[in-house]
């Protein structure tokens, strides 16, 4: 017999608890009062139970998370010692940003220990390149994250990395001659978050860009069993959701092996969002990235990546940067480091956020599909359309009050002057020049209100 007895006590079914809450609202409305909708038409209740929720198993959650740290792949000096720095810290994954190849002999022997984990964010295609990195972090057994996405070159940039004919049979050979070992795909919906989409159509888009991928590599021929995919995830302040949204990701992911005749894995990489960091108030940002990350941990990311709290208006230093790492520390070692992301199976509310945000979801993803697929949406410019509307509804609901940024729309702090401390433009760029399509343009939230302020700074 169990230690808790509760046989004494009456079970309340949903009816009963409903009618509880109404009395003890004494008149109020109880749709007015407690059910709110979120961006994505989601009516979020005031309690969920057993009887309504559908609990289904999530594919693939880790059993732990790596401590990801960024470094951007320039001065070869300064990357040598960040990278044996970190080393010394005990991180061994790192998220490498190059904008042009290196040299993988020399970097991977910066390397001390095997088993570090890579995972690579490039801005251009270069299949000598890749293959001579497979090959050395093959031998120097590195877990390597090639994370090539073409297409979100595309949407980024309105242009192809190389030409069209020399993006994707590169891939598929690569793909086809490494079938064995790695991940060399990648999906970096990263990009979604930071131009505003929801988080459902974060997820439909992701899907879509997948599966464009998938179908664009099998017109080359036969593809592998088996495939790991790494996407990449912006993670926003709605704690909740965000827990769920990766959670959806997996099952989506799943979901899309089926469609493929294909063992299709998901690898998750999770940063916070720089569409939800401020410039005022930008302290505020340390509490938005423990959220973020602590959401990641909960969702089943398998890489968690940090960010400076003023990392988009300041050139990198160190004090910000400790304190990215630190939050991340006391996360691993202070917090979850006895908890995995299974612990969230089985709780009512997530699981029916999961539900939700993956049946919305993949309905989304089908009308995409039925249109033509996600190429043909971004050349026709269907989905930078869509984002921007819903980037507009979450300002006007800033501007409305309806949602609240702390330091900005609310408990702002007038005396705040920051012209003078903007080392970086972080702010949407306006650089208008000819592309094959029009980029999804990555916008911060509060980029409107702040922008007012610099002005009137300006002016007094």
């Amino acid at each position: 017999m169990s230690a808790l007895d509760f046989s004494e006590f009456n079970r309340f079914d949903d009816k009963l608890w409903k009618q509880q809450i109404q009395m003890d609202l004494k008149g109020k409305d109880y749709n007015q009062e407690l059910i709110w909708e979120s961006p994505e038409g989601i009516a979020v209740q005031p309690f969920y139970t057993k009887n309504k929720t559908k609990v289904s198993s999530i594919p693939d959650l880790p059993d732990t998370w790596a401590h990801t740290t960024q470094i951007y792949m320039g001065d070869k000096n300064v990357v040598h010692q960040l990278i044996q720095q970190k080393q010394e810290q005990g991180i061994r994954s790192f998220h490498l940003v190059c904008d042009e190849p290196f040299e993988p002999a020399e970097v991977l022997n910066y390397f001390n220990a095997s088993g570090v984990q890579l995972i690579l964010n490039c801005n251009f295609l270069n299949k000598t390149w890749l293959m001579e990195l497979i090959e050395k972090a093959r031998v120097a057994k590195v877990a390597l994250y090639l994370n090539q996405d073409p297409l979100h070159h595309l949407a980024k940039t309105g242009n192809w990395p190389a030409h069209p004919d020399n993006v994707f049979k590169p891939l598929y050979e690569i793909l086809t001659q490494n079938s064995d070992e790695g991940s060399y795909l990648g999906v970096h919906a990263i990009l979604y978050a930071e131009s505003g989409a929801s988080n459902v159509q974060q997820l439909a888009y992701s899907m879509a860009q997948a599966n464009e991928t998938l179908e664009q590599l099998s017109g080359y021929g036969s593809l592998p069993k088996s495939l790991l995919l790494n996407f990449s995830f912006g993670i926003g302040p709605n704690y909740f959701f965000e827990i769920a949204k990766l959670r959806a990701m997996r099952r989506l992911c799943n979901l899309l092996g089926r469609i493929h005749d294909r063992e299709i894995k998901c690898h998750i990489t999770a940063l916070p969002a720089q569409r939800f960091m401020t410039v005022y108030d930008f302290n505020n940002n340390l509490l938005r990235h423990s959220s973020a990350m602590m959401a990641g941990i909960l969702g089943g990311a398998n890489a968690l990546c940090n960010l400076p709290y003023d990392h988009h208006y300041k050139k990198s230093h160190e004090f910000s940067q400790s304190l990215a790492e630190n939050q991340l520390f006391i996360l691993e070692s202070e917090v979850f480091q006895d908890i995995d992301a299974r612990v969230t199976n089985g709780a009512y509310y997530i699981e029916q956020l999961t539900e939700k945000l993956a049946e919305q979801a993949l309905a989304l993803f089908k009308s995409i599909e039925a249109s033509g697929g996600w190429l043909k949406a971004i050349k026709q410019g269907t989905l930078q359309r869509k984002i921007k509307e819903q980037h507009e509804k979450s300002v006007h609901a800033l501007d409305s009050f309806d949602a609240v940024v702390v330091g900005i729309n609310k408990y702002a702090d007038s005396t705040q002057k920051m012209k003078d401390q903007l080392e970086l433009y972080p702010f949407q760029k306006m650089n208008p020049q000819k592309t094959l399509v029009a980029p999804i343009v990555a916008r911060r939230l509060t980029q409107k209100f702040e922008l007012q302020r610099l002005n009137d700074e300006k002016k007094a």
